[in-house]
This record gives structure tokens, sequence and C-alpha cells, in this order.
């Protein structure tokens, strides 16, 4: 985002708080309110503003600016359509898979006189590091 961009919209905001409504616009067109969503910048971002968010599959399509609090605020294109930024309340978090664990091997490090026998699909033998071979 360039300052110019933000200093626009912050005067923009500004001047659309500033009037009086409901404004007539023709004798079929009366704007009773106006709410800011979105607001997209010359880099091609789109951010949310405060209490609204992208819809996960919006931020899966278009790559996402960052995820906080389970939900995307900001997309990293313009997307088609008309598209715009959505009330939070109406929105299902997004999901981030859980990482998979990794299995690890236990090396006993007490000693015993008796043999011990490795169990199903070890081989005997050392690799570098000091962990047994698995198959």
């Amino acid at each position: 985002m360039t300052d110019i961009s933000a200093t626009l919209i912050d005067v923009l905001r500004a001047s659309v708080n500033g009037l009086t409504y409901p404004v007539l616009i023709s004798n079929v067109l009366n704007v009773s309110d106006v709410n800011f969503t979105t607001a997209c910048y010359p880099n091609s971002t789109c951010r949310c503003e405060d209490q609204y968010g992208w819809s996960c599959d919006q931020c899966l399509s278009y790559g996402s600016c960052d995820i906080t609090d389970d939900s995307c605020g900001c997309i990293k294109a313009i997307p088609p359509y008309g598209l715009f930024c959505q009330p939070i309340t109406n929105l299902t978090a997004c999901t981030t898979p859980s990482p998979t664990p990794v299995p690890t091997t236990k090396r006993s490090t007490a000693s015993s006189a008796t043999p011990t026998t490795p169990s199903g699909n070890m081989i005997l033998g050392e690799e570098k590091g000091g962990l047994p071979k698995q198959n």
C-alpha cells in the first residue's frame, strides 16, 4: 500500500462520513447509508476494513496476505465480478491443516547382559547419527 492510495482512501472516507443522509442522487436513487468494506490498491492487494473479511475460498483462490484469528483480511489480487469483503459474523473460520507428526525412534540407553531381538522391520547396525536403520 502506498501513502498516496492510503491518503486517498482516508479523504474519501472523511468526505462520505461528512454527508447528511439520505442523499438524493436522482428521483429514483436515494443513498441512505455508505459502509466501507474493502480497499483495493494499485499493487493489486485488497484489504478488508475492521469487522470484515474474505471468505476462505477467496483467500485460497487469490492468495492471502495474512491470516489472523482464523480469518483472512487481505488477498493478493483484485477479484473479478465486484467481489468484496463480507462481515466477519457471516464467515466461517479458515482452518489450517494440522502438522503431521513425524515418527521418532527411541534408542535405549540401558545396558543389559541379555541380548535383545530387534522388532519388526529393524535391521541391526547403525546409520550415521547413531539411530537404527529402518526398512
